[in-house]
Formats: structure tokens, sequence, C-alpha cells
């Protein structure tokens, strides 16, 4: 059967087929050309290479979403974009060929990667034969992936006997939307993974309803819910719902894709409408919902959820889907009646049982996507527990190996003047928190800790942590990043670990402060817990003023010591962030009065005032003022100690 034939045939059963094309680049491109040549599409081409002048690189892909394309090439002869490759398969329509070109097969797997570059906090792009073994194992078994090699014959995919497809997405929509509209009042959810109408659902809503309101992150992914709401489609950021009275008359939220909306303010918004239409995505290149699912919607009482299976620009037997999700993890982990002894045993790329566990950790965490696999299985530096049987994983801790850095560079980070990839604690505590040593000390940081559902309150989490805590050699200390709740600070406190920072900033993933926490193995680890505690402890008494949490306070001296000279000196000569000077600044202000310091330290003056009566351009002269009135300050304390600190700052630049 020829080319044209297939994908005739391809077409009436609304179907979408992988064909990998594994050579030397410029074969690969010769037989691309010739794919083009002999069917007819849009052929859009995700490519860095200017073999394809008409091309869109991976990293612009977003501006495409939304649309449909008939056929596509997806360029991975010099690095796979992974979560580019998942969205650019959710544009194209039913009859299409997705084209893979590959480096030679045999090849491939030692050839360097270069978008290792933005997953694994390399120098220099590296090899990643975890992940492409996995991918040539997944198109060698899969009988509907057409696999074109260089000198070898073509092998056509399995011949399927499929019915005429008939696309019963709408009528799905159509049983929705009638329970919806006949809703008296309440929160309804759908959930479903790209391509299966979500949006154009809500959108029909809004053009039905007529006095309906529309929320998202972005308004830019709004635009399928626009196109079906028509005239009657009103958008308003989530901060100007809440900053406005003008809503009042809306019957309807509806908040497209929720789950990427930071709970607490979700909450709030949910909290002004008599109904409310929340949308997420449980699958895909941008991340789960799972966990947005199972965390937050459980928190409401009477919830309606809904879900779409049918896609609708494809068969639900799309051998394209079918063979993506197994390559990306997309499906959920399952739950588990697991009820045996569990064991904690460590697991490494090559072996299954890390794929069940990173599909555990994307069940529970919203924001893990394929760039998440990708380092997960290659990345230089990663480690991993397992909970259960090799069989059955009922519990995952993934580690990642942070500091040793060399003296001057931690001293360039703790002033504020370089940031070298990864390192998130570690920096962090050099960078905020004001420790040097702690970029210099080797360390592993908890990234991610998962249970299933059904396994909590077994213990099954602190056994992982107990287990990271025992083997890990070399290390001078643990310590994990978290999004600040009373609940799970008290879980890394059963763990032994001790709160050390807490970010000044809400997080726009979770809605949440980002808290830092530290476990220390060595005398040199258990020293820098010691200091840190210590200063947050007594720093926390101002810190209160810029972050809105309920903080233990003791009583502590709030003279000018020694042991703020340095954090200011930083301020004052280098480039320490003003939040992270904030506590030694309000001891400062007071043991050396200067005006602006004053007006916004002691009479608490917002920025954006005191920047104008300042006569200032805006934040950033705002820093600089205040940089200089430090540097005044700490002459007019120790002139002497103070320019032994500027010469020093000096010979880090």
């Amino acid at each position: 059967m020829s080319l044209v034939d297939i994908t005739a045939v391809m077409q009436r059963a609304g179907i979408r087929r992988l064909c990998v094309i594994a050579g030397e680049a410029d074969w690969a491109l010769q037989q691309a050309v010739e794919w083009r040549a002999a069917l007819p599409g849009d052929w859009l081409t995700l490519s860095d290479s200017d073999d394809f002048p008409q091309r869109v690189a991976p990293a612009a892909l977003r501006t495409l979403l939304g649309r449909e394309f008939q056929h596509a090439i997806f360029d991975a002869r010099s690095g796979f974009h992974a979560e580019a490759l998942a969205a650019l398969a959710g544009t194209l329509r039913a009859g299409s060929w997705l084209l893979l070109l590959t480096p030679p097969w045999q090849e491939w797997a030692t050839q360097p990667d270069c978008d290792s570059l933005r997953w694994a906090d390399v120098a220099e792009p590296i090899a990643t034969p975890h992940f492409i073994h996995h991918l040539q194992r997944l198109i060698e078994q899969d009988p509907q992936v057409m696999l074109q090699h260089q000198h070898q014959p073509a092998r056509a995919p399995a011949l399927l006997d499929l019915p005429d497809w008939q696309c019963q997405a709408p009528q799905q929509q159509a049983r929705i939307l009638q329970r919806l509209l006949s809703m008296p009042s309440g929160v309804a959810v759908i959930t479903a993974a790209r391509g299966r109408g979500k949006s154009a659902l809500a959108g029909m809503l809004a053009q039905q309803n007529q006095h309906c309101l529309v929320t998202a992150p972005a308004k830019v992914s709004t635009d399928v819910l626009a196109s079906f709401a028509g005239e009657h489609f009103h958008f308003m950021a989530p901060d100007a719902i809440l900053a406005s009275t003008a809503e009042r008359s809306a019957q309807w939220l509806i908040v497209d894709e929720a789950a990427a909306i930071p709970a607490p303010l979700l909450q709030q918004l949910i909290q002004r409408f008599p109904r409310v239409l929340m949308i997420t995505t449980v699958q895909g290149y941008e991340g789960t919902g799972r966990g947005f699912m199972l965390r937050f919607c459980a928190t409401l009482p009477q919830v309606q959820h809904f879900q779409l299976d049918e896609p609708l620009r494809w068969s639900a037997h799309d051998p394209l889907e079918q063979w993506l999700s197994q390559a990306l993890l997309f499906e959920d982990a399952a739950e588990s009646e697991f009820n045996g002894e569990i064991s904690v045993f460590p697991a490494k790329p090559e072996q299954g049982a890390l794929e069940a566990g990173y599909r555990l950790l994307a069940s529970a965490h919203y924001r893990t996507s394929p760039i998440d696999l990708r380092r997960m299985l290659d990345a230089p530096g990663m480690r991993f527990w397992l909970a259960g049987t090799p069989e059955n994983i009922v519990g995952a801790l993934w580690l990642v190996e942070e500091g040793g850095l060399d003296k001057p560079l931690a001293d360039a980070v703790w002033a504020g003047l370089r940031r070298p990839r990864g390192n998130l604690v570690a920096q962090s505590l050099a960078a905020h928190a004001g420790f040097a040593e702690a970029a210099t000390l080797r360390s592993q940081r908890i990234s991610r800790i998962a249970v299933l559902a059904a396994q909590r309150q077994r213990g099954i989490g602190s056994a992982l942590v107990a287990m990271a805590h025992q083997q890990a050699e070399g290390c001078d200390f643990l310590s994990v990043s978290f999004g600040y709740t009373e609940s799970l600070w008290q879980f890394w406190q059963r763990c032994g670990f001790t709160l050390v920072r807490i970010g000044s900033q809400r997080e726009a993933s979770s809605g949440c402060y980002a808290a830092m926490a530290i476990r220390a193995l060595t005398p040199a680890g258990e020293k820098l817990q010691q200091q840190a505690a210590q200063r947050f402890s007594r720093d926390a008494v101002w810190l209160r003023d810029i972050i809105d949490l309920p903080f233990e306070t003791t009583e502590h001296p709030q003279t000018l010591n020694d042991d703020d000279w340095p954090l200011l000196a930083g301020f004052a000569w280098a480039q320490r962030p003003y939040e992270a000077s904030y506590a030694a600044l309000q001891r400062l202000v007071r043991a050396s009065p200067q005006p602006i310091l004053e007006a916004i330290l002691v009479q608490k003056q917002p920025l954006s005032a005191a920047t104008q009566q300042a006569g200032l351009s805006g934040r950033k002269a705002l820093i600089q003022r205040l940089r200089l009135e430090t540097a005044e300050a700490l002459i007019q304390c120790d002139t002497r100690q103070a320019e032994q600190w500027r010469q020093q700052l000096a010979s880090l630049q």
C-alpha cells in the first residue's frame, strides 16, 4: 500500500501516526523533503536548524497552541525538546503524520543532546542514554510506528481494521453543558487531557448563559474559549476580580487552567460567585493537574466532577497519542491496595521501577512535566528512593546533589554577583540567608516526595526521608524547599529538619511562601544549621512586616552586632537583595538613622511612596539610594570596619 493510500485510510479512521527517520543529518533531511512532496499539508516544522527555512523554534511552540495543522516534522537530530514534541502532537488533526528526525539509530544514545543545557545544569551538552533507550524501546515495540533506518528497508506500520471515525466529543460536550446550565449553584470541575474540548465547552457555557466572567493565569491562553463565547466573552485577571466590585452581576465564574492559579487566590475567587466552573488539564507537556484535583478540590463541599475523554481532533484509537503517552509517561500512577511489608530501596534510571516513581511524583505535583522526566533519567547528581516493591511502588523520593562550590564562587554568590545554575537551596542560603559556607558544603536537596493517597498515614514518607538521611554519604546536610503550610512544616519538623529561611514573595504555582529547612549530617552541617536557625529566629520579629505568617518570636537582642555587619556591607557595597537585608537594616536604622531608610523601615512608608517622595525614577533607583544610605550609616558606626568591608567586597567584583 502506498504512502498516499495509508494516509487516506488514516483519515477515514480518524488516526494519526509517528514515523521515525533515523540517519545522517543530510539523509534525514532529504527523506523529510520527499515526504512533503508526496503528501499535501501544512508540514509545521519544529527545529533549531537552518536546514528548514520555514521553521518554528521548539521553545516558541506555545505561539501556535489552539491552532490545527496537517502533518508536522520534529527535528531531534541535535536535541530532544520533549514538551515541544507533546505540544506539537496536540496540534495535529486526524490523518496526520508526525515525522521524528533522529541521529543514526546506533549513535543516538551516545550523541550529546543540546536540549540538556535547559535542564541538566551543565556547561556543555551531555548524552542522554537512558531517555533515548526508553524511546527506542517503545519505537521498536510499537507496530503502529513507521521506522526508516538509513541503509535499511523501511518498516511500514501494521494495518488496523478500524471503522470510519465518528467523533463522539460533541455529544459528550452537549450532555455536560446541559448539566451545567441547570446547576442551581455550586462548583463544577471539568478535567481532561489536551484536545478534548474543555475550553470550547466553557465557551459554549458563556455564550448560552450570557452572564459569565472568565479568568485564567494569562488571557492569551483563553483564545479558544473566547472564540466559542463570541460577544459574551468577558475576561478579568484573577487579582483584578478580587480588587473590583464590578463583577457582581455575573452568574458564573469560569476559571481556565485552574490548577495554575495559586490555591489561596482560587479559594477567594470561588467565594464571590454563585456558580463556578473550573477547567484544568490533567495530562500533557505543561504538567499534570492531578495534584490540584487531589489537594484543592478535596477541600470543597459538594463539588460536581466532569471528565471529557473523547478527543475532538482524532479517534480514541489514535496510535500517536498512545505512543506519546507511553513515551512521556502521561498515565497516572495507579492507586494500590498494597498491604504487605513496605521496604525502601534505591532506584536507578535503567530500572523500570523509576518510571513508576516518576508517575507517582507527577500525580502529586502539579508542575511535574517531561522536563522533569528528562532530568530524572539523565541529569548528573540525581538520586532516588522508592517505597513498596519493584512491582508495586507506593512512595517515591527524589534527591538532587548540591553545593561543593569553591570559596571564591560561593563568596560571589553570597554577594549577589553570581548565580550559577542549579544548587537551589545551597545558593539561596548563601545569597539570601547570608551563609556562603552553605554553597561550599556538600548537600542533598529533597526535590520531590510523594506517597499514593490510599497509602498515606502509614509512615511511608518519613521512612523515605529517614533512609535518605541514613544513606547520604559524603554530605554535610539534607535540605528541602517547600511551599509553607503549617501541616507540611509539621511533617518536615517530625523528620528532623530545622527551618532556616522563608522567602518574602508568595510562589505563583502554590500561593505559598517558599520555606527552606535543613537537617545536619556532619559537624560542619550542624554548625551551619545552628547559626542559620539562630539568625532566622532573631530576624523573625522584623520578617513579620514583609511575610504574612504567624511567626513564633523569641526574645533576642536587636542592637546592631557583628553578625549584622557582613549582611549590611553586602547590601551597601555589593548586590545582596533588599528583602534579604531587611532585618539587619531595621537594626542599622535605629543605630544610625538615614532619611529614606527611616521613612520606609520606621515610618512604614510603601516603597512606591518613598520613591516618589525622593524624586526617584523607580524601584531600581530607590534600591541604589538605599545602598548609598546604608554605606553612609556603616561609616558613621565604624569607619575603619566599613572601609575594610568595602575593600574586601571590591575584590570580589
